[in-house]
């Protein structure tokens, strides 16, 4: 290489090191973009297409630094555009080209997928939002059976939806009780895992803004339907996601029970031809109130035996509903292949061989006191 190139070459460098460290690469203004907090992901017109919503805020949101009430589109604050296409890219250029502003997806907080996207879709979609190199992997993830703009056109109690509705909620009277958020990466990893399937929470408009209180099965990449309340907090428990779930024992003094929570261990092993799996959940609850007002020692263990037992009973209930689903919700068939991993591989389809796995539920419920309550 002679020195005029050389030369050249070194001045190039130095150009695109300048650049970098000055943050003009990419330098578009503030004013010239629209920020995409934001993304509902449905089916489009045609088969094979897809409708990508993008949600930004106004300059009159901007001006206000975001941190009204409203709650989406319909709100003065927050407005979408729309893009229709066969990929993701083609979507992006029909919103962009709708607006004179850039649509930028560095802020992205949230992406709603419809459960009517086809399985194909969904895992399509996917792929494409992990390539965006704007984007980085946190945005939580929850999906709805219900139009975009009733999900984030709702207002809601809270400072902003909707990232503080998938924290540990306590002060909102309408929010979920349970640590239901998923982020974008957990998505990616459950898909990409065998013997693990998604599970994420389903959000519903209300009157009062979105409920939050329920999750979403699928089977791999493929929707399969959506808990219920009860269902859901039996899931949390497993988990470990509850933080504000309660139980009524109608033959143990009429106890009430709140704030039930703790840690829950799987183990699994193959015992000859079949996977057995065991859970074991380690509780605490405090004791609200009881028809006796006052309690002691030994009714405490009765409470806590009762507790026990019940709990238990519903862990295995809801295990044996996944199982008829053929959704592995805990992920025991991605746990054998970690600690036994031929074994698995002997195992075959892991969805033939879920709906056989034989579960073992443990619980131990340790109550405390009445006057421990804080």
């Amino acid at each position: 290489m002679n020195n005029k190139k050389r030369i050249r070459l070194w001045g190039l460098l130095v150009i695109l090191l300048s650049l970098s460290l000055t943050g003009c690469w990419d330098n578009v203004p503030l004013e010239s973009r629209n920020l995409v907090d934001a993304m509902g992901f449905y089916p489009g017109p045609k088969p094979g297409w897809m409708t990508v919503y993008f949600e930004f805020p106004t300059p009159m949101g901007m001006a206000a630094n975001t941190t009204s009430s409203s709650g989406g589109g319909s709100g003065p604050d927050f407005t979408y555009l729309t893009g229709i296409g066969r990929s993701l890219g083609e979507a992006f250029s029909a919103a962009q080209a709708k607006s004179s502003r850039d649509l930028y997806l560095g802020h992205v907080e949230l992406f709603v997928f419809s459960t009517h996207l086809p399985a194909p879709q969904f895992r399509t979609i996917v792929s494409s939002l992990a390539r965006i190199g704007t984007l980085d992997k946190t945005p939580f993830v929850a999906v709805t059976g219900a139009p975009f703009t009733e999900v984030l056109g709702k207002v809601s109690p809270q400072a902003r939806f909707p990232s503080l509705y998938f924290e540990r909620l306590f002060s909102c009277p309408t929010c979920q009780q349970l640590g239901l958020g998923v982020r974008f990466w957990q998505l990616e990893e459950r898909l990409a895992t065998p013997g693990v399937d998604a599970v994420l929470p389903y959000i519903k408009p209300v009157a009062e803004g979105q409920a939050v209180n329920r999750v979403a099965l699928y089977r791999g990449p493929q929707y399969v339907t959506t808990l219920s309340v009860p269902e859901t907090t039996a899931y949390a428990l497993i988990a470990g996601h509850s933080y504000k779930t309660s139980l009524y024992l109608t033959h143990a003094y009429d106890a009430n029970l709140i704030a039930i929570t703790g840690p829950s261990r799987l183990s699994v092993a193959m015992v000859g031809h079949h996977v057995h799996a065991t859970v074991n959940l380690a509780l605490t609850a405090t004791l609200e109130s009881l028809n006796t007002n006052t309690e002691t020692a030994q009714q405490l263990s009765q409470i806590s035996q009762q507790a026990s037992t019940v709990v238990a009973h519903t862990v295995a209930h809801f295990l044996e509903h996944t199982q008829k689903l053929d959704t592995d919700v805990l992920g025991v068939g991605r746990l054998l292949s970690w600690t036994a991993p031929r074994q698995f591989a002997r195992v075959g389809s892991w969805a033939k061989r879920y709906p056989q796995v034989r579960f073992t539920v443990h619980c131990r419920v340790t109550i405390n006191k009445m006057g421990d309550i804080k």
